[in-house]
């Protein structure tokens, strides 16, 4: 095996060292199925090993307990110890006649459709990314990156999903499915129809090899290896078709937390110690509407997603109206100042990142192409909870090890006046990380506001009681209180990093910055390789996840003192408290125990200053060609991160044609600038 890693490697360093990317045929042959058909066993091995030694330390444990709450909690882990080795396998292979007769099953086909019955077919929506992704991989060192949303999060297909608008259950790749009376089990039947984009039927193999995958140590994935260890406790293959997935503790909203996507068996067959490497560009076969395919990578130029001829769930109630477009072409644009130019030539059909920025909203979308008609404007309201917007301190680096350093940090960063001045009162305050999920509300926490004084007092006690020439405070060893923010490297981003840094100077604290293009940000802060880090995660409803941002198990390597890469605890946070809001948070079983541990967390992130949250919104704007449509009475659906994330979207070619040629005539139409409101389910020009 090392052999083959070593030359795998080499093949990597060649064919970069060349500007080239490696293929397939440029890796020796490897077949990892016989591997993968060991690791069932192996794993439940591991599971038992695990679950027995647990039941042979608990009970020392809990008699050594003199805390009576932490003697009844350990006594409650050993009961579940217990109960779990009576069916410890995690992976079982069982008969169709296994599956217990009386379920109730469901098929969730009663739920409204989504979309619009007037879209169309067809044409090719141009977009733009700031920089070329890592990988294609999405699994594994760099999968994480912002191309990951549209090349997957957004367009694949799992078991099961929500609906966007009622927020019930509805079939993906599963046609029905059942909840067992101890609410742990969701069973599900794969929908005869289903299949990969390369013609292969889905099968209950394929959410298998997902789980091994996971699993695996191969990938760098120590996030996928904890979640699929902890959340679940078996999967289970009743035949090619039939499958039940069971979580350790049972959960609100059930299928939706087993729901998974398959990875096909197939194209995964060379998984293996190189899998990094070797999948590092390839085109997997997807099981939702889009794919990318090897021809349609334009190596640090674009990429292009292309709807799957004869897509399997394309006449399907809940997308026949959804995934319109026939090709989605990402170029890379890495001057964001570049991207409105290009938008106004037609090059780009739709904008909504900058859209946020209120210079770009209010006046550089002053231009004829709005005026006529040729660019339509809309601002949404929607339901989404707002990204873990901030700067994340890395408190495994002085100063910031200091909790009065971080204090005072929180004091001396003015993101409300980055809010009034810069970004012109659109935004507001971001109070806690756990914001704007309806099931729990939100902790009564708000955030600290800009305070002189009270800043240069937490700096006073940490050290800093001297005022250099330079307007910087100086401890007694004459270190200046300065520190750097790692941020994106965008036009907005950095009048925001500016502003922060000259109203912290007001503090005696001095700001450095270090702006940097988006895959070499990002990839240096789940690195820990910052002091502190401009990073805006991304949220998804219906419940937080404090877990993977904030557990200790994320924060440091064997050693205690190094930090662990590749890991979203970017601030190296380290406290038994949060772990056990952390783990109480992921083992709730109803809405209340989630909103005590979920508030917990929030608290203590206000307390130790970790994270300084930055500010929020409940809308998006966009601005589109007039070529590009929407449903017309709602614009998009209620529970919505973005205007193109739920493809509800088309294109009208007639329509292209119409406003080439009106452009080129001088004819204009009536400007349209629009706001939609989910509680009014209606637009109105304003």
């Amino acid at each position: 095996m090392k052999n083959l890693v070593l030359s795998a490697q080499c093949l990597v360093l060649l064919a970069l060292s060349a500007g080239g990317a490696l293929h397939a045929a440029d890796f020796p042959p490897y077949d990892g199925t016989k591997e993968r058909e060991a690791f069932w066993g192996f794993y439940n091995k591991k599971v038992v090993e695990g679950l027995q030694s647990q039941e042979k330390e608990l009970p020392a444990q809990i008699a050594k307990e003199t805390d009576a709450a932490k003697k009844t909690e350990l006594e409650a882990e050993l009961v579940k110890v217990r109960e779990r080795l009576k069916r410890p396998e995690y992976f079982t292979f069982a008969k169709p006649e296994d599956v217990p007769a009386d379920l109730k099953w469901e098929d969730g086909m009663n739920e409204p459709e989504i979309g619009d019955d007037n879209a169309k077919k067809g044409g090719s929506m141009r977009l733009y990314i700031l920089s070329f992704p890592p990988t294609l991989r999405i699994l594994g060192e760099n999968s994480n990156s912002s191309f990951r949303g549209y090349q997957y999060d957004d367009v694949e297909m799992s078991l099961i999903n929500l609906h966007p608008e009622t927020g019930r259950v509805i079939p993906c790749v599963a046609k029905q499915w059942a909840v067992s009376p101890d609410n742990r089990t969701v069973y599900f039947r794969i929908d005869p129809d289903a299949t990969f984009s390369d013609g292969t039927p889905i099968e209950a193999d394929d959410f298998l090899n997902h789980f091994y995958m996971q699993l695996s140590e191969y990938p760098k994935n120590p996030f996928g290896n904890e979640w699929y260890g902890s959340t679940y406790s078996n999967i289970t293959r009743y035949d090619a078709r039939t499958l039940s997935i069971s979580l350790t503790e049972p959960k609100p909203l059930t299928p939706y937390y087993v729901s998974t996507s398959p990875m096909s068996r197939h194209f995964y067959s060379e998984f293996g110690p190189d899998f990094e490497q070797r999948y590092q560009w390839r085109c997997r076969p997807s099981a939702g509407p889009y794919v990318i395919h090897e021809e349609d990578i334009q190596f640090g130029r674009s990429v292009t997603l292309s709807r799957v001829k004869n897509w399997w769930a394309k006449d399907k109630k809940y997308y026949r109206n959804r995934f319109n477009v026939d090709h989605i072409v990402y170029r890379v644009v890495r001057l964001q100042e570049k991207v409105l130019e290009l938008f106004r030539q037609g090059e780009i059909d739709v904008e909504e990142l900058m859209m946020g920025i209120p210079e770009y909203w209010y006046e550089k979308l002053e231009i004829p192409e709005v005026h006529k008609g040729y660019i339509h404007k809309a601002k949404y309201y929607n339901i989404w909870p707002g990204s873990h917007a901030g700067l994340w301190l890395n408190l495994a680096v002085p100063p910031l090890n200091n909790k009065d350093v971080r204090l005072g940090l929180s004091y001396a960063t003015n993101y409300q006046k980055v809010i009034d001045f810069d970004l012109r009162g659109d935004f507001q305050r971001l109070n806690v990380f756990s914001k704007g999920f309806p099931l729990i509300g939100d902790p009564p926490i708000k955030a600290r506001p800009f305070d002189v004084q009270l800043a240069r007092e937490h700096f006073a006690k940490a050290g800093y009681t001297k005022l250099g020439n330079d307007g910087v405070l100086l401890n007694d060893k004459g270190e200046r209180l300065s520190v750097t923010i790692l941020h994106r490297k965008t036009e907005m981003v950095q009048k925001v990093m500016q502003r922060l840094k000259e109203e912290a100077i007001k503090c005696g604290l001095e700001y450095k910055l270090e702006g940097l293009e988006s895959t070499s940000y990002f990839q240096k802060a789940t690195q820990k390789k910052h002091q502190i880090a401009s990073v805006a995660f991304s949220v998804t409803p219906p419940i937080p996840d404090h877990y993977q941002a904030w557990h200790s198990k994320d924060a440091f390597m064997e050693d205690g003192k190094t930090p662990k890469p590749n890991t979203n605890n970017l601030t190296s946070f380290a406290d038994p408290r949060m772990d056990k809001f952390c783990e109480d948070e992921r083992h709730a079983t109803t809405i209340e125990e989630i909103r005590k541990a979920s508030w917990g967390a929030d608290q203590i992130i206000h307390d130790e200053a970790a994270w300084i949250p930055a500010y929020e919104q409940n809308y998006y704007r966009v601005a589109y060609w007039r070529w590009v449509k929407w449903p017309e009475k709602t614009f998009n659906v209620a529970v919505s991160e973005l205007p193109m994330s739920n493809h509800v979207h088309w294109i009208e070619e007639d329509v292209k044609r119409e406003t080439e040629a009106a452009m080129r005539s001088g004819k204009a139409f009536p400007e349209v600038d629009q706001v939609f409101d989910h509680n009014l389910k209606a637009g109105g020009d304003k």
